[in-house]
């Protein structure tokens, strides 16, 4: 917006431009809020027709409306918080994930289910460490890309030195040993996978990130011949649509409770596969249950909201006033988004059966916080977008401006 030259303020030519400072709007990225908002609203009433099937239906619902005001009181939270300040806590917040992790070997707060050591008991919340050892490693990797920014000295380039880069190897080794020990090749998988991501939207070098792949390959190759059951997954995968193994049945009950809804769905609480036989209707396989009581309405509606978010978590990135408010956004957004498109993908088949949730929506503490509070600093970058220069009198100054 230009500012009104009035004739004793002089010409439009005498008019000069000033970069208006980047200070918070203090109005967060409301399409954004509400899309994640829905997507909870959703989620609420799946959970709430899943849970009609068991013998406590009270008690899930409750849990889960619990979870959910967690999750927004945490959101709405972090979204007031300078988002520069999660640099200046990074080691705190890695310390205590690792604490996390180191929980589930703790007598009775460690909890062991289908064989694998994966969840921690606290204060009647079942959470999952990996899921925030995760967002620490974001922001980790933030915080590396951030500096090394900083000392490529044109602003552009990025100059990650040696000891750093061993130092950010280490500290992912750590949780990646803890997550593997678990046994949970698919978490370590995931994180893996947007933390790559990541170093190559910040502009790494492509042969440093090979090298980067080079050193990570020998860990994956180790883990899968030690753990055979990953490789039966693949195996049984690839076998399911012609078998009438377990993960056949598993798929073959998803695709039938996808495609028996119809266009608008048999109604919430009208399912009569995922109240029936399908496995966790209201936790990894809840899009299968969207498919069933929305039908095709209802499916495309959620993947027009991720969409959204997706869009408008990049978006935000691009508005960021600098590097590190980019790559955090970039980093939570590709968080939620990969998240999504592996659960989906799950349900519809075209990948592997993996216990990773949809975001947002899926039964659960764990991933409705640790998702809560990446969307908390994106919303947080999203309070100091872009502004605009103004177009000013010479001598005079203006703090009208309006966001990019």
């Amino acid at each position: 917006m230009r500012s009104v030259v009035h004739p004793e303020q002089g010409t439009a030519s005498e008019a000069v431009l000033h970069e208006p400072p980047h200070v918070p709007s203090q109005k967060v990225d409301m399409i954004l809020f509400f899309s994640v908002f829905l997507l909870l609203c959703i989620g609420m009433g799946m959970v709430m027709s899943a849970a009609l099937a068991t013998n406590q239906p009270f008690r899930l619902f409750s849990r889960q409306l619990i979870s959910v005001v967690l999750a927004l009181a945490v959101m709405l939270g972090i979204a007031r918080i300078d988002y520069h300040r999660w640099i200046q806590w990074r080691l705190p917040i890695y310390a205590g994930g690792v604490g996390v992790l180191l929980a589930l070997y703790v007598p009775h707060v460690g909890m062991v289910m289908n064989g694998a050591r994966r969840w921690i008991h606290l204060g009647g919340l079942t959470l999952q460490p990996s899921e925030m050892a995760r967002d620490a490693m974001v922001i980790l990797a933030a915080a590396l890309l951030d500096k090394s920014r900083r000392m490529g000295g044109d602003g552009a380039t990025l100059l990650i030195p040696r000891p750093s880069l061993l130092f950010f190897g280490g500290f992912l080794g750590v949780y990646a040993i803890l997550i593997l020990r678990e046994p949970d090749f698919g978490s370590c998988l995931f994180m893996v996978m947007v933390l790559g991501i990541m170093f190559l939207l910040a502009g790494i070098p492509i042969r440093l990130f090979l090298k980067m792949g080079a050193a990570v390959l020998p860990v994956a190759v180790w883990f899968l011949l030690h753990h055979r059951y990953t490789l039966e997954r693949f195996q049984n995968f690839k076998m399911a649509r012609h078998s009438s193994s377990a993960a056949a049945t598993q798929l073959g009950q998803s695709l039938v409770a996808l495609g028996s809804g119809g266009l608008t769905g048999a109604g919430l609480g009208h399912d009569w596969v995922g109240g029936g036989i399908l496995p966790e209707p209201g936790t990894d396989f809840i899009f299968a249950l969207v498919g069933e009581e929305l039908g095709l309405f209802g499916t495309l509606v959620v993947l027009m909201i991720f969409a959204t978010i997706f869009y408008r978590g990049m978006k935000v990135a691009s508005q960021a006033p600098d590097f590190l408010g980019r790559i955090l956004a970039q980093g939570f957004t590709l968080s939620i988004a990969i998240e999504a498109i592996i659960n989906m993908g799950v349900v519809t088949g075209l990948f592997p059966t993996k216990g990773i949730p949809l975001p947002f929506m899926s039964f659960g503490g764990s991933s409705l916080l640790a998702n809560a509070l990446g969307m908390g600093v994106i919303l947080s970058v999203s309070r100091f977008r872009k502004t605009k220069p103004v177009l000013v009198p010479s001598g005079q100054t203006s703090l009208r401006s309006h966001a990019g």
